[in-house]
């Protein structure tokens, strides 16, 4: 028995030997290795580290608490489960203890620290992600971080109370960054040198983070792509924020509400989770579960003292103020996880064009607060003028439909928006930069072929990962084109992660108020300006919409029209008369020398 028991000991000491090891405070935490196609070296990567205590329990609807750590040896070596959401295509591998992260490591020589960038990831509040695999961006020479937190209701229910914050999503990624910054190191990373990078509403957690006042110090840079609520950062109004008041149904529909909170608490941990879950194709509540001021608690546990568009709007430059990427795709609003597009799929060219008039541009109006109800027709008409002029009988294609809705979607949401946020994070940047991922086609995050003229959502973070992510979610390896894109954009990241700028020759400028500079990434010599984009939802439609509310100034446009129209046309005869009085002297001075030519011509023929 004993020399059994000795031979499985040396078997476990040999592998561990051949396996990668780090030392946490926590306890020793063993790895596994992986090989990219760029680099030889391989890269350790370190699966599921528990960052706080499973969230269960008691501990449901509560702030994260440190995990107290493990006295044998942890094997991170499989991928952890996610924290449950919204319409899960994985549901067997969600949980509710799923909070961990994973690290990805090219472990560099001793006494050589890493850059280290940290990838938040959500489609939405309520909507999860695929399993990111980062080892070719940590073949760059990066660390590479990423993290699960919690999603929909058991992140942001709130009854306004300790017991019941909410903002639970926002909380586990502070946690999970106090935890990088006291564990990084282990990995060959730099605690002084970390970039948030985010996409969807992981960039919309990194402007939480920029104004919160317990992020402060945790983070130097930070790279926000494509955010999925970006005018709720620019328009108090778009928030709209009911999730005190779902938070309250939701203790009814579960029948929590007869006692006291204490008593109401106890009840909701205390409830299976799938009860909790079942509750989550509610659409009218997941539409409106965001982070909300936390103003009710004591100033030192406040996360987000004011809204985000108040902390926007009073934010000054920080002592220490960071670097900022922004970036967004050509066609953004195409997600077809959005039930709008997923619906649109489904349906003719005429019928889109339909919705398109009926649905979509009627809320872009709303979202910019343009127009009361009976002017939307004319807006209406006003913006298939600009995007889309088509008369509907003619269309034939679907995608052609699909992508002029979502273009036109596109420029007011993130070409719009974006310009107002960029002007708003301008001032608390040390130095802003704004890009426009403008490669047409490509794989979604979930591997689906884009065959449209831009880029749709998702695929710039499927280019930054490169080949594992196609591999991972299109089940083929990636063509020339996509390799070659995904080596010009990964290049641009991994830049301005370790430098601060983005490009080195100086061709890309910093982003400023009155210097709306947009750099362009693309495979193709292609170019676009959105300054028109810009202007025509920012400037000239809310113009419009002045003119047609306000009856008597169009009557009077009228009249000024109708005047100019007049005065114009009699100029206009005018300058025909005066033209026709000159020709008739020019031609009249014409023939008296053509007729004196010919009378002395005759007058030599005689001679002669």
């Amino acid at each position: 028995m004993f020399y059994i028991f000795l031979f499985y000991y040396l078997m476990l000491s040999f592998s561990c030997a051949q396996d990668p090891v780090a030392n946490l405070r926590q306890g020793r935490i063993i790895g596994i290795k992986v090989f990219t196609e760029s680099t030889l070296t391989p890269i350790e990567v370190y699966y599921g580290i528990p960052y706080a205590i499973p969230p269960i329990g008691r501990h449901r609807f509560l702030a994260p608490v440190r995990h107290t750590g493990w006295e044998r040896t942890f094997f991170a070596r499989r991928i952890p489960p996610h924290c449950p959401c919204e319409e899960d295509p994985d549901n067997d591998n969600a949980s509710e203890d799923c909070l961990f992260l994973n690290v990805w490591t090219p472990r560099p020589t001793e006494g050589v620290a890493l850059p280290v960038v940290v990838l938040l990831y959500s489609e939405s509040w309520t909507r999860g992600g695929t399993t990111l695999p980062c080892q070719e961006l940590a073949g760059e020479g990066v660390v590479v971080v990423t993290m699960s937190y919690r999603l929909h209701l058991l992140a942001f229910f709130t009854l306004k109370s300790k017991s019941a914050r909410g903002n639970l999503a926002l909380l586990d990624q502070y946690l999970a960054l106090v935890w990088i910054r006291d564990n990084i190191a282990a990995f060959g990373g730099n605690p002084a040198t970390i970039t948030l990078l985010g996409h969807s509403a992981g960039a919309d957690s990194i402007l939480y983070h920029l104004v919160s006042p317990r992020s402060t110090g945790l983070f130097h840079r930070a790279i926000l792509m494509s955010p999925q609520y970006i005018w709720q950062a620019i328009d108090e109004k778009s928030t709209n924020n009911q999730t005190y008041r779902i938070s309250q149904e939701i203790v009814r529909v579960l029948g929590c509400n007869d006692n006291g909170e204490s008593d109401i608490i106890n009840c909701l941990q205390t409830r299976p989770l799938s009860d909790i879950i079942a509750l989550y194709p509610n659409k009218t509540w997941s539409k409106y579960l965001h982070p909300i001021p936390d103003d009710f608690l004591p100033d030192s546990e406040q996360f987000l003292p004011v809204s985000l568009v108040t902390a926007l709007s009073q934010a000054k430059r920080k002592q220490k103020p960071i670097d900022l990427l922004l970036g967004t795709n050509d066609i953004d609003a195409l997600n077809y996880n959005d039930e709008t597009y997923a619906e649109l799929n489904n349906l003719s060219p005429l019928h889109i064009s339909k919705i398109a008039d009926s649905r979509i541009i009627p809320k872009l109006l709303q979202m910019l607060s343009l127009g009361a109800a009976e002017d939307f027709p004319v807006l209406v008409k006003a913006i298939r003028w600009e995007y889309w002029n088509d008369v509907p009988q003619r269309l034939t294609n679907i995608n052609e439909a699909i992508e002029k809705v979502a273009k036109l979607e596109t420029s007011a949401k993130w070409d719009a928006g974006g310009a107002l946020l960029a002007a708003r994070i301008a001032r608390i940047a040390a130095r802003l930069y704004v890009y426009r991922y403008s490669q047409p086609g490509g794989v979604d995050l979930y591997g689906r072929y884009m065959n449209f003229s831009g880029a749709t959502h998702g695929t710039n973070l499927v280019s930054l990962l490169g080949n594992p992510m196609i591999m991972q979610i299109a089940r083929r390896l990636a063509t020339a084109d996509e390799k070659q894109i995904s080596s010009l954009f990964r290049k641009i990241i991994i830049n301005f992660i370790k430098h601060g700028y983005p490009v080195e020759d100086g061709k890309w400028r910093q982003y400023m108020v009155g210097d709306a500079h947009i750099y362009i990434i693309s495979n193709g010599k292609y170019y676009k300006s959105y300054n028109n984009d810009v202007e025509f939802w920012l400037k000239y439609l809310p113009e419009l919409s002045n003119l047609i509310s306000k009856p008597d100034q169009t009557e009077q446009l009228a009249l000024e029209q109708e005047e100019s129209r007049l005065r114009g046309g009699v100029l206009a005869m005018c300058g025909v008369a005066v033209f026709l009085l000159l020709l008739l002297s020019v031609s009249a001075i014409l023939l008296r020398r053509q007729h004196s030519r010919r009378y002395s011509v005759s007058d030599e023929t005689l001679n002669s």
